[in-house]
């Protein structure tokens, strides 16, 4: 095929090296025509390998929430403004479901410097290659596949995830190849002892899965005991020994008409449950030893499905922040709320700590933050050295995109770095220590404030390695202190340490007056709870404390 299309499939030629996951195509600028790859044409069913006006057809399939942010990264790559060449966004397949696309791209110039083609590579993130090359099992797409098609059939079953409380301490004593073979000698040992009852998948990182239709509950406790036991007494690398303390939690799918993705999110939460509240006792998601409202699987699949599509049902509210001193308003904290029938109003508590294990949270994280700056830039008019806090996770921290996605969201807003706190909770410990001193680190460099909610001795190890600018004192630490002189020893501690190192520190949780008289003796230099004022909707809170 030549004239037209000689040179764009020449250019096409080079770039197209790909793979199931991986889509390329090339735009040429002029002509507007561009040519795709054939399984990129097979996937999201498009007319075919060439396409006229291809901007217009692929955003009709990119996310409605994502369009605008598609459409103003296009325009500024094309005119040489953005340095980073990737993006992600949602796009739908020709089955009508949305996945998240990693987009890179590069733009080729004519000798006078006038941009003439747009190449880029597609990565699909939710298909890669079957098999995991470490543990020889297939991968958590493949686990993921197999589920929907139990949905399909109507076909209830069993999920059980086992990973260890701390691989990173493993690879710490034992070095990166031998944890290597720790997992692929568990991922052996789990296929032989469920002796062809079910199938065992690698899930994300360091999790081993196992998706049974024939174990009943019994069965896959015995199944766990017997793992726990393995990786405890009887593992053993180039013939020593090595002992290592795993968790475990299970899901029953018992309604089949729950979408794979909040079973396998909400088995997640059971099993991070289990490595960190439980010392690695088998958590069964949706029993008592979980709050009611968290294992309600409908809940779950709901929330998820919100968040995927337009985050129907969530809304906004803010805890104002006072000075301990004076008691005049410095601040507010932001805090993500979910309303559908029939399930009412649900607080971050019941749903935010197993969103957390879905990667939708990343998406979930950029929506407050975008939102809650909005409304804080209202306020920040006519109060200049008002400030937003906002809690991180982890699973926003450990994405790398998250750095430019949180500059495009501030320059968007207009609002200014050094008037937002982006306040690292308990599950930020998750990540490496170096990711995270990365991460911390960039996110000071463009002025930004970092926050740490402290609700145990342990998390105030991060002072010692992260430039933190406010401690907040969570209600766990300091509840019942008025009876407990070592709590008392406790708290007194922790605003000395950060006093010392001129660290703001916030009091919160603070619900009465005898409480409020308590935490003034501490050198302490804000104060927030319910005494002072309840979370509220922007508008309330504007008319309540700005008047």
């Amino acid at each position: 095929m030549g004239g037209t299309y000689e040179t764009i499939n020449r250019i096409f030629d080079t770039f197209a090296v790909t793979s199931r996951s991986r889509y390329v195509y090339v735009f040429d600028m002029e002509k507007n025509i561009s040519r795709w790859s054939q399984n990129a044409v097979d996937y999201f069913g498009l007319t075919g390998e060439y396409i006229y006006n291809a901007a217009s057809v692929w955003e009709n399939r990119i996310h409605p929430d994502d369009r605008d942010k598609y459409a103003e990264y296009i325009k500024e790559f094309y005119s040489g403004v953005k340095t980073d060449p990737n993006i992600e966004y949602r796009a739908k397949n020709k089955n009508g479901e949305y996945v998240i696309c990693a987009c890179r791209g590069v733009v080729i110039k004519d000798y006078a410097g006038k941009p003439v083609f747009y190449a880029c590579s597609i990565i699909n993130k939710g298909i890669v290659d079957n098999n995991d090359p470490i543990t020889l099992l297939p991968n958590q797409y493949e686990m993921l596949n197999e589920m929907r098609q139990y949905k399909a059939a109507g076909t209830p079953y069993s999920i059980l995830l086992i990973n260890f409380i701390d691989f990173s301490d493993v690879n710490r004593r034992y070095g990166y190849m031998i944890g290597n073979s720790i997992l692929r000698a568990m991922a052996t040992k789990l296929t032989q002892e469920g002796n062809g009852r079910g199938k065992a998948y690698r899930g994300e990182g360091t999790i081993i899965a196992y998706v049974t239709r024939q174990m009943d509950i019994e069965e896959l406790k015995k199944l766990y005991g017997r793992m726990r036991s393995f990786t405890r007494d009887s593992l053993k690398i180039n013939g020593k020994k090595v002992g290592a303390e795993i968790g475990g939690g299970i899901i029953c799918a018992t309604d089949t008409t729950v979408d794979e993705h909040a079973i396998y999110t909400s088995a997640k939460y059971a099993l991070d449950y289990s490595k960190t509240q439980k010392h690695g006792n088998l958590i069964i998601y949706n029993n008592d030893q979980l709050d009611t409202n968290r294992g309600n699987i409908e809940l779950v699949d709901a929330i998820r499905n919100s968040v995927l599509n337009g985050f129907g049902g969530f809304f906004l509210e803010y805890q104002p922040i006072f000075s301990a001193a004076g008691k005049n308003l410095v601040g507010m904290e932001v805090f993500v709320r979910w309303e559908r029938e029939p399930f009412g109003e649900v607080a971050p508590s019941e749903f935010v700590p197993w969103l957390e294990q879905d990667p939708v949270f990343f998406l979930l994280g950029n929506w407050i933050l975008e939102n809650a700056l909005k409304d804080a830039l209202e306020i920040r008019r006519g109060k200049r050295d008002f400030f937003l806090s906002v809690n991180l996770a982890f699973m926003q921290l450990e994405r790398s995109e998250f750095r430019t996605t949180l500059i495009d969201i501030l320059r968007k807003i207009g609002y200014p770095a050094t008037g937002l706190y982006l306040q690292l909770t308990q599950s930020s410990r998750q990540l490496g220590m170096e990711h995270l001193k990365s991460q911390v680190e960039f996110l000071k460099s463009c002025g930004l404030k970092i926050g740490l909610d402290v609700s145990d001795f342990g998390t105030l190890d991060l002072v010692r390695h992260l430039p933190i600018d406010l401690i907040n004192i969570a209600p766990s630490l300091t509840g019942g202190m008025e009876d407990n002189p070592t709590t008392k020893y406790m708290v007194e501690t922790i605003t000395g340490f950060t006093h010392r190192l001129n660290i703001r520190t916030c009091f919160s949780g603070i619900e009465d007056e005898e409480t409020e008289k308590m935490a003034s003796a501490y050198p302490i230099s804000d104060v927030m709870g319910y005494y002072f004022g309840r979370p509220c909707r922007i508008q309330e809170f504007m008319e309540k404390y700005l008047k």
